[in-house]
């Protein structure tokens, strides 16, 4: 029998969360198509991943003290010093030893993690002058920022030039095409491939009743963008359509004192929860989403074929999720509320606006996670 090709995939979230659900799907895919993956996870510990089939390995966590990304601390919020630097990239390089994998993928580097290059540019380095590494793929969703320093993308397409084989954009190019936001896409536009959207499969289990409602809204994670939670919980009292039965989900990583802050604020006819499993299923089943416009959930919409309301987080400097937002309206799929118009009388408005939208059953590619792991399966045939 012959021994299975490893995949070593690097994956580092500083803030938000949802690009390392993204990641963990392709991981899973890639080893349903018979390969040996190592997640190596940069971030702090979240629960209610499924790992089966594929093997964690977990770094000394850090992440950014804000989202300016322009520090990076531990955990506990001190400062992750050069010398921690030094450490965490010694020890990458010594696990990337020990594994000697036949394929590197990095999540979202070059183009964004730039605050790990300590470890990062080392660690492609060695890659590149490996005998067991046939590949090296960057993965990315298919929106990025936009208004990059022309500095910031001459050195994101040089990375590409002298290290990377190919680019995963996890897209369909019928919603968006990656140049439309990634600049000097056109200087590698030989390496780059579209996978479709990477979501979770469809499911036709019952929705336990306590997570049906008519509006439900989301944030995510819940580390940023409360204040669409906040502002929920005055909007459903001026809702016409829905003045009761809907769920906030306040998300994991919010802090407990905040959580019981809002379990203390909810009103009548109102539910306040941590999570939302199987997201995408519970919205079938649900009249309107309220959300932010990550990647993650958008997706949801798409497969749900729910009507939407989406708020942007963006703070001058983010434009991934108003440039998603913007698109999924143009497409009639969603209404949208940006930040500086968010007021509950406001969001009761587009709840009551969106509850008679008819969004039609999504035709776009949503085989992200298989089409990536296929992919890498035919690059490595080209490329024994």
């Amino acid at each position: 029998m012959l021994n299975k090709r490893k995949i070593f995939f690097y994956v580092q979230h500083l803030w938000g969360v949802g690009h390392v659900y993204r990641a963990t799907r392709v991981a899973k895919a890639l080893s349903n198509h018979g390969f040996e993956v190592h997640l190596i996870w940069g971030g702090t510990r979240i629960e209610g991943f499924d790992f089966s089939s594929i093997t964690v390995h977990y770094l000394t966590p850090v992440r950014s003290n804000d989202v300016s990304f322009s520090k990076l601390v531990h955990g506990d919020g001190s400062e992750f010093t050069t010398v921690d630097q030094g450490k965490r990239a010694q020890n990458l390089l010594e696990l990337f030893e020990k594994i000697q994998p036949d394929v590197l993928i990095t999540e979202a580097f070059p183009f964004g993690r730039r605050q790990m290059r300590f470890e990062l540019l080392p660690l492609l380095e060695r890659a590149k002058a490996s005998s067991s590494v046939s590949l090296i793929a960057a993965s990315i969703r298919d929106i990025m920022q936009e208004g990059r320093k022309e500095k910031r993308v001459l050195e994101s397409v040089n990375l590409v030039h002298d290290f990377f084989d190919l680019i995963l954009v996890h897209g369909d190019p019928g919603l968006i095409r990656i140049e439309e936001t990634l600049q000097g896409a056109d200087q590698f536009a030989d390496k780059i491939r579209y996978t479709g959207l990477v979501l979770p499969e469809p499911s036709d289990n019952p929705v336990e009743s306590e997570f049906k409602c008519d509006v439900l809204v989301t944030v995510g994670g819940g580390a940023f963008g409360q204040k669409l939670t906040h502002t929920a919980l005055e909007a459903m009292n001026y809702s016409k359509t829905f003045p009761k039965n809907w769920i906030v989900s306040a998300g994991t990583e919010l802090a407990e004192e905040d959580f019981q802050s809002l379990l203390d604020r909810c009103p009548a006819g109102m539910r306040i929860l941590r999570y939302i499993p199987n997201l995408a299923n519970v919205m079938r089943h649900t009249k309107v989403s309220v959300s932010h416009a990550g990647y993650n959930t958008v997706g949801d919409i798409l497969r749900a074929g729910c009507a939407a309301v989406l708020n942007p987080y963006a703070d001058g400097k983010e434009t991934e999720q108003l440039r998603r937002s913007m698109m999924m309206q143009d497409l009639g799929l969603a209404k949208v509320i940006l930040p500086e118009a968010l007021t509950p009388e406001n969001l009761a408005i587009a709840v009551d606006e969106a509850s008679v939208m008819t969004p039609d059953a999504i035709g776009f590619d949503t085989q992200g996670a298989e089409k990536s792991a296929k992919i890498i399966e035919d690059c490595l045939k080209n490329n024994p």
